[in-house]
């Protein structure tokens, strides 16, 4: 009851703070207010520290008469006393607040008793999570969702030893860290860095108000100038949680001469510091060390340099697990991200194998985001520590089988679930696979070409040649409407060629959760496909129309589904898709399952129009029942 009525409190005096013009302009000055008042008060609550009464908050907040300037002057000689809080407790800036409006939130603070110890580390994390939701994207960049905070430390199944986060933000991956092993019995040190000075400040006393002690938190750029240092070296931990910044670009020339061995297994690009900071987290790790790092699904197949070191992991057998997880977990991005789990000593077991899960169809859709309810974190955690292989849930890969370095998820789930014409089914694509009909790979039966970018608005008032172009809304229905394609101007009538669709070429969309197929018919004019398409350039042994079929069924979606990249938005991929499997039948037998489809396609259309024909002539004869229809007239559709 004491916390629920504190926590109260909590929530009058930040709307007290509201009041005043200072806070108003900017709610970080609210919240860091608000954390070390609380903290000051949680001070008093502790016998560890010999505080003064003068300067114990009680004391202060009895009167209002110069309040601001006693209360900085308290903040100030308290990080004296308690050296991990510096430069925290004074960001409150009590001295630059009003007088009326500090004095009556400090009564609304001391109105009600106080909750113990235990529970003000509680208030300030429900506090932190209120208080970077409201602020969206930006108070995002510096929190993880709770559910992704309560399961990296139960993956790695955190026991006594040191924890580690090198992008610690507001500290509430350490305290969920501090909450697991507390319920095991287990005690922890622990260790932050962060290069946002608010979230360093807000940071330290998140975990100073759960009683994280034994810890230390550096204010610095991780990767640039890491805090933790050894014998020239960097420190090493038993355990490391990180959610970094997702593809934020660095300056990698500044560690290209570096001596403590970060990036052993590659330098990454300085447009992305992604492998640059998953680098950072294993070279933090003792040689028994784990960690569990959380990642947007383009670290797991980006090519290029990312592409090289990720392929050294995986050869180096440190790599224990990989777990997509649903989409729309941040309030302040709805990209799908996933974890990637990191052991430098594997047990024997699972040696030379890489633990993949999709967890991604598992979850409860909030207000404005998603979450992973309790059992779908007690179902992530107990299948990943069991080993637990589930049909399109979750599998061992051997090393041996880790394609081009690809830790892409759906790579390697034979079985999944399709929307196709015939309904959601569940393909097994090892059963085609393992199946006697002969098969050739798309690339070999086809030419694949991208579509052509689009120029920008400028680029089109350049004189030169107009071609209609197809772009993703001109297929409907597996058929191109010609009536709506727009034109465009390009200068170099040679480059149009490229692009340039025949008679019996595939077109597929690219882009999109929906994926169209449709064939080019017979066209008198020169029309370009736009780059929302690859075209497919058959073969004279293939027919149109049964590809174009293959590729609509449940199978060729898997497939195509399979071959999309990206996160925020997927992209088939040219390299995947020429990988595609097709049977290899006889061109007559191809040409009589074409055919019937359009056939079968053409009596469906039929079908339709002569349902609704009858529709309307039995609504018009109950309209005329109703003795109505004198006061309208019908018209015939064209």
């Amino acid at each position: 009851m004491r916390e629920i009525n504190f926590q109260k409190a909590v929530l009058e005096g930040l709307d007290v703070l509201r009041n005043d013009p200072t806070i108003n302009s900017n709610q970080t000055n609210g919240i860091q207010t608000m954390l070390s008042s609380l903290a000051l008060i949680y001070i008093e609550e502790l016998d560890q520290f010999d505080i003064p009464n003068e300067i114990k908050w009680n004391q202060v907040t009895q009167h209002g008469h110069e309040i601001g300037e006693r209360l900085q002057e308290a903040a100030k000689e308290t990080e004296q006393i308690i050296p991990f809080l510096d430069k925290a407790l004074i960001s409150a800036n009590f001295d630059s607040l009003e007088e009326s409006t500090l004095f009556k939130f400090a009564i609304t603070l001391n109105k009600y008793k106080r909750p113990s110890p235990e529970e003000f580390g509680k208030i300030a994390e429900k506090l932190i999570y209120r208080y970077m939701e409201s602020q969206g994207l930006k108070g995002g960049e510096h929190i993880t969702p709770y559910s992704i905070n309560s399961l990296l430390p139960k993956l790695l199944d955190i026991q006594q030893g040191s924890v580690y986060d090198g992008t610690a933000g507001s500290g509430l991956l350490l305290t969920e860290g501090l909450r697991y092993a507390t319920g095991k019995g287990k005690v922890l040190s622990f260790y932050a860095q962060d290069i946002n000075k608010n979230a360093w400040i807000i940071g330290r006393i998140n975990l100073f108000v759960h009683g994280i002690t034994n810890s230390q938190y550096q204010l610095g750029d991780t990767l640039l100038d890491p805090a933790y240092k050894e014998d020239h070296s960097l420190k090493k931990f038993d355990y490391v949680m990180m959610n970094f910044p997702f593809s934020i670009s660095w300056n990698r020339e500044a560690v290209e001469d570096e001596l403590m061995g970060r990036f052993m297994y590659g330098l990454p690009s300085k447009s992305n510091a992604d492998m640059a900071f998953i680098s950072h987290a294993i070279a933090s790790l003792n040689n028994e060390g784990k960690a569990a790092l959380v990642v947007s699904h383009g670290v797991l197949f980006r090519g290029g340099a990312e592409g090289k070191i990720r392929k050294e992991l995986i050869q180096s057998d440190l790599i224990e697990g990989v777990i997509g997880l649903p989409s729309n977990l941040f309030s302040s991005m709805g990209i799908p991200v996933a974890i990637v789990l990191i052991n430098k000593n594997k047990r024997k077991d699972r040696k030379e194998k890489i633990f993949f899960m999709d967890a991604s169809e598992e979850f409860q859709k909030g207000r404005g985001s998603n979450q992973l309810r309790p059992e779908d974190i007690q179902k992530i955690v107990e299948v990943f520590h069991n080993g637990k292989e589930i049909q399109a849930y979750s599998r061992f890969v051997k090393l041996s089988e880790i394609e081009e370095g690809s830790l892409s998820i759906r790579k390697y789930f034979d079985v999944d679930d399709v929307d196709s014409p015939i309904g959601t089914v569940t393909v097994n694509s090892k059963s085609f696979m393992n199946h006697n009909v002969p098969k050739k790979d798309l690339g070999d039966v086809a030419e694949v070409y991208r579509g052509i970018n689009m120029p920008s608005k400028s680029k089109q008032q350049e004189p030169g040649t107009e071609y209609k172009v197809i772009q993703l809304t001109d297929v409907q229905g597996g058929e191109i409407q010609f009536d709506t394609l727009q034109t465009m101007t390009i200068k170099d009538s040679k480059k149009a060629q490229q692009y340039m669709v025949r008679k019996g070429d595939i077109i597929v969309s690219a882009r999109g959760t929906t994926i169209k197929v449709a064939v080019v018919p017979d066209i008198e004019e020169e029309i370009i496909l736009s780059h929302n398409f690859i075209g497919l350039r058959l073969s004279p042994n293939y027919h149109a129309q049964f590809l174009k079929a293959y590729l609509e069924s449940p199978l060729g979606q898997y497939y195509l589904s399979s071959s999309q990249k990206g996160s925020a938005v997927k992209v088939i991929s040219l390299k995947e898709i020429v990988e595609v499997p097709v049977p290899e039948l006889p061109y007559d037998k191809q040409q009589h399952i074409g055919n019937s489809f359009v056939q079968a396609n053409k009596d469906y259309q039929q079908a339709i129009k002569e349902a609704e024909r009858k529709q309307r002539e039995f609504y018009l004869d109950l309209y005329e029942e109703m003795e109505i229809t004198v006061a309208f007239e019908q018209k015939l559709p064209e």
